[in-house]
């Protein structure tokens, strides 16, 4: 006979539906298993000892943080037993009461995370110095003392004015008699030697001390001995414009106001203008181009222009400067002298030639001078030449889908003499735009030896980026650097790693490495073999089968696609490489190739270093939105009858780039941040200035209150970046069609 098992009855006094779920409950959450009960008992015992703890430190925050968890696990069981949930208790038990240890763990967090904001509001406010006077300068003289209080003016002294003068920053203050920590030493406050302390909470050991002390020769200016045990913000507040900008020149820091305002111009219509309800289309592009010239002219307010070679006097004087030192044609002389290639025999040049002959200058010579001398003008001549030629050829003769080769020759030779002139042409333009802005002066008054006098100085004077670019603003400059010029490096790259245009035809790279194998055996082999110091050298002198190796996998892995094989290996190579080998590499290695006397500042280096660097990355991110692309987009490109350009732009970029929004936004934000890196190969960004405040004989010692403050700088910066990315998102439409 079968025994039924009896039924629970260990909650007699409630009713038989509740008495199931709490005996289930039980089961379920304490006693399934003894490693269960045993660690419900241990986080049981935690979080009491826990609330223990925080009742003696917060009694009034920790209480009510109790009340209120009581009440809310009350109407989560209350409610779960009736099973008539309202919104706060089904939202409550789906998230944080859904058994007993995510209750409790959630009492821990809510918690910890109230301690933590408590400790840090005292540390940042409640307990911190904001004097941004050092120490060793900070005084306070007596105004007033009577049985009430004692009124000071307090602030700084400078030594090159006065030792017994307040002079920086003064403020009045008066400390309430009540507040005395102890009877002043001498009761003639202010006429004889005495000191005394103040402490407002004396109940609080937390809370900062402030000491009075005065001698018998200024018995009425007091020495401040400063003791607090919170943040001391003076020092970030007294070296905050050196954290923003460094050492950029002082006289000059209108030109950082007027970027930030040519910004914030440009900006503000923004956020209107592109919006897809805006339907001027003319304004749009106007504020595009606009867009497209603020890098040169933030370069031109940051950097300046170098000073002009000549003298500025009236309008005349600037325009008869600028043709003779950009389109003047009498500079072959003097290039052939500098040369040391002309000889003068009675007033007249002559020129000497291999052997020592002296000769007259020959057409060849004058012309060769003339070439190097006047780019410039050449240039504009040479961009008008071709470009009407090119204008009048393509009129006469328009463009044909079947024409012949020499036809097709001369129109490629035709366009390849127009971009090289107007290279040259747009070079010319940027002098004659330096050598107008240069021209620019305005009359300041100076100390010269101790006598003001009036000097004359360019508006946009040359800036050293070296010297003045640093502080934050360094950290700004290479962020947007970067991210402006890594963003079309990388689409190309992208776009070249998945190209498939026909590629170099097999037999020529095998005949080619073949014949330069051959030659490396006949030629070097034999000479290395025979020099050879060691196994390595002797293995280094068969370097030959190393170009057949690389023919072979230049052809097997890119069918003889160079770009391909270009954008891959760079990628790859630059992914394969931290930032800071990279930094390193450009500040060391990367002078040791350039050619003698051709200096190139730290700051460009850096620059390209880092954009460079940010474009691997970027490729990658891009490569993913295009294979994401379904090859249907391709095709109907294609039968729309786009060319490839038209197809990535107008088609498949635009998709692409929306798909990789959140990754390109996120790479943006890493590279914003990997900007402190340039502080270890010895640049001052906004970190390098942070590092250098400990270092100040005023400072010394203040660490943690720079890096909370660079710690809200960056993420105010981080958090902007990804609001715009979630702004983006939504008005592309991304994660919703």
């Amino acid at each position: 006979m079968t025994t039924l098992p009896q039924k629970q009855t260990r909650f007699n006094f409630l009713p038989e539906d509740i008495q199931v779920q709490l005996n289930r409950f039980i089961t379920e959450q304490i006693t399934r298993s003894w490693i269960l009960t045993l660690w419900v008992l241990a986080i049981t015992g935690f979080t009491l000892a826990t609330v223990i703890n925080r009742v003696q430190a917060a009694p009034l925050s920790t209480i009510l943080v109790l009340v209120v968890w009581l009440v809310t696990v009350t109407l989560v069981v209350v409610n779960e037993l009736r099973h008539k949930h309202n919104a706060l208790s089904l939202w409550l038990k789906n998230n944080m009461y859904n058994n007993i240890t995510n209750a409790q763990i959630s009492l821990l967090i809510v918690l910890g995370i109230i301690a933590a904001v408590f400790a840090f509001y005292n540390y940042a406010w409640a307990n911190a110095s904001f004097v941004a006077i050092p120490a060793a300068d900070y005084r306070a003289e007596l105004i007033s003392a009577d049985g009430r209080e004692y009124c000071f003016t307090m602030g700084g002294i400078d030594t090159a004015v006065s030792t017994t003068e307040i002079v920086t920053d003064p403020t009045e203050r008066c400390f309430a008699t009540a507040d005395l920590a102890a009877p002043p030493s001498n009761l003639a406050v202010g006429q004889e030697a005495s000191s005394f302390c103040f402490d407002q909470k004396p109940d609080d050991p937390e809370n900062g001390i402030t000491c009075f002390a005065s001698t018998a020769e200024n018995p009425d200016l007091f020495t401040v001995d400063r003791e607090f045990t919170g943040a001391n913000w003076g020092a970030v507040e007294a070296n905050l414009v050196t954290m923003m900008i460094f050492r950029f020149n002082r006289n000059e820091t209108w030109r950082i106001w007027a970027v930030i305002i040519l910004l914030a111009v440009l900006f503000v219509p923004t956020t209107f203008v592109y919006r897809a309800s805006f339907k001027n289309k003319r304004l749009r592009q106007l504020l595009t181009y606009a867009w497209l010239a603020s890098p040169l002219l933030i370069y031109l307010f940051l950097r300046g222009v170098e000073p002009v070679p000549f003298e500025v006097d009236g309008f005349s004087s600037v325009t008869q400067g600028i043709w003779d030192n950009t389109f003047a044609w009498t500079g072959f002389i003097e290039e052939l002298e500098e040369a040391g290639l002309i000889t003068y025999v009675n007033g007249r040049p002559l020129e000497r030639v291999g052997d020592g002959a002296l000769q007259p200058i020959s057409t060849w010579t004058q012309i060769r001078a003339t070439l190097s001398g006047n780019q410039y003008l050449l240039g504009v001549l040479g961009l008008l030449l071709f470009g009407g030629l090119t204008l009048l050829l393509n009129r006469r003769f328009p463009q044909k889908e079947h024409e012949g080769e020499l036809v097709r020759l001369g129109r490629m030779v035709l366009r390849i003499f127009l971009i090289i002139t107007a290279v040259f042409a747009l070079l010319a333009l940027l002098q004659v735009f330096s050598m107008l802005i240069g021209s620019i002066t305005y009359t300041r008054e100076l100390p010269i030896n101790g006598v003001p006098q009036e000097v004359t100085q360019p508006v946009f004077s040359s800036l050293d980026p070296d010297v003045n670019w640093g502080g934050f603003l360094l950290t700004i400059i290479i962020t947007i650097f970067a991210i402006v010029v890594s963003f079309p490096i990388g689409l190309l790259m992208a776009l070249g790693r998945r190209s498939k245009i026909r590629g170099i035809p097999a037999w020529l790279t095998y005949g080619a490495a073949i014949v330069i194998a051959v030659v490396g055996f006949t030629q070097s082999t034999p000479a290395m073999v025979e020099a050879a110091r060691s196994n390595l050298e002797l293995v280094a002198a068969y370097w030959p089968i190393l170009i057949l190796v690389l023919a072979y996998a230049f052809q097997r892995a890119f069918n003889g696609n160079v770009l391909a094989a270009f954008s891959t290996l760079y990628i790859e190579f630059v992914r394969g490489v931290p930032l800071i080998t990279v930094l390193f590499g450009s500040i060391i290695l990367f002078p040791i190739l350039l050619p003698p006397g051709v200096e190139i500042l730290n700051t460009w280096r850096v620059l390209w270093a880092v954009a460079l660097f940010a474009a691997a990355y970027l490729a990658e991110n891009v490569r993913g939105g295009l294979q994401a692309i379904p090859n249907g987009q391709y095709e109907a490109a294609d039968s729309l009858g786009f060319n490839a350009y038209q197809k990535y732009r107008l088609i498949i970029l635009p998709q692409a780039l929306r798909v990789v929004i959140p990754a390109i936004v996120g790479q943006f934000i890493g590279l914003f941040k990997d900007t402190t890196l340039v502080a270890i190969i010895g640049m001052f960004d906004v970190l390098g200035v942070a590092n250098a405040i400990a270092a100040q004989e005023d400072w010394l010692g203040v660490r943690r209150e720079p890096y909370i403050f660079l710690a809200l700088l960056y993420f105010v910066g981080s958090a902007l970046m990804t609001a715009y990315s979630r702004r983006l998102e939504k008005q592309t439409g991304l994660g919703e069609r």
